[in-house]
């Protein structure tokens, strides 16, 4: 069973709940789709998520992100600077809103 913790954002930029869950995905380059890499979220939310950074991934880049065999193109908004407590994470924001590629159970706790 997979422990998640569901918070509402304090920030002004986040328009959504997040809910900090560990959640194996594979990614692959818009340009590139099948050059696939696995990877896991720290953090989803209706709208985005947190990743684990992996080499090679820059801000600005598109992603195609998979969950099971539900995938959406995703837009890298941040990543986390050396040193910083974002270190080692990437932010992703999806470019297809109306896709939820989370697990169902995860839907009603982003709502």
């Amino acid at each position: 069973m997979l422990q998640m913790s569901v918070g509402l954002s304090l920030s002004p930029l986040r328009r959504d709940n997040r809910v900090t869950v560990v959640l194996p995905v594979k990614i692959s380059p818009q340009n590139e789709p099948n050059k696939v890499r696995a990877a896991c979220t720290c953090e989803v939310s209706s709208r985005g998520a947190q990743l684990m950074r992996l080499d090679g991934i820059g801000e600005g880049d598109i992603l195609w992100i998979a969950r099971h065999t539900r995938r959406a193109k995703y837009k890298v908004v941040w990543v986390g600077k050396s040193g910083s407590d974002l270190d080692g994470k990437i932010g992703v924001e999806s470019l297809e809103p109306d896709k939820f590629i989370w697990d169902d159970d995860l839907r009603g706790k982003l709502a």
